[in-house]
């Protein structure tokens, strides 16, 4: 693959920050009475998901890594 054709992993990220802020907005401007199904989501609810599923990647990634060891 060429350096023209790989993608560039800032401008993905740029584009889905840029995607979800648009869906929020739109979400909070037609869904307003009923955005109090979402009020468990906390910041600490957010943490606990985060080192759960950071946990599982490097648990899943560590077995990978040992499996192809051998």
């Amino acid at each position: 693959m060429s350096e023209k054709n790989k993608k560039c992993i800032i401008c993905y990220s740029i584009r889905y920050f840029i995607a979800a802020v648009i869906l929020l907005i739109i979400v909070s401007l037609t869904m307003s009475n009923k955005l109090h199904y979402l009020s468990f989501i906390t910041p600490e609810n957010f943490a606990w998901l985060v080192i759960i599923a950071g946990s599982l990647v490097f648990i899943v990634k560590l077995f990978l890594y040992f499996k192809n060891k051998t």
